[in-house]
């Protein structure tokens, strides 16, 4: 068994290569682009903020060293 069957799986592939290529460039260029751009124009309109939870944490954080702060003091106090 030489290589002789290698000469048909590669002329099969050269034309089947640009073949899945060019299918998965239209594909992405006309079935995903519009979803996303729909997907960015939604989330655009409805304000979502992916940071407006950490300032909620900052918020939080700030009010417990505060309060840490203070029981510190009434420490030194007593």
């Amino acid at each position: 068994m030489g290589l002789e069957f290698l000469v048909p799986v590669f002329g099969i592939l050269v034309v089947l290569v640009p073949i899945i290529g060019i299918t998965t460039i239209f594909t992405l260029r006309w079935g995903l682009k519009p979803f996303l751009e729909t997907l960015a124009k939604e989330l655009r309109g409805s304000s979502f903020d992916p940071n407006a939870g950490s300032h909620v944490q900052i918020a939080d954080l700030s009010e417990q060293i505060e309060l840490l702060a203070g029981e510190v003091r009434r420490l030194k106090e007593a």
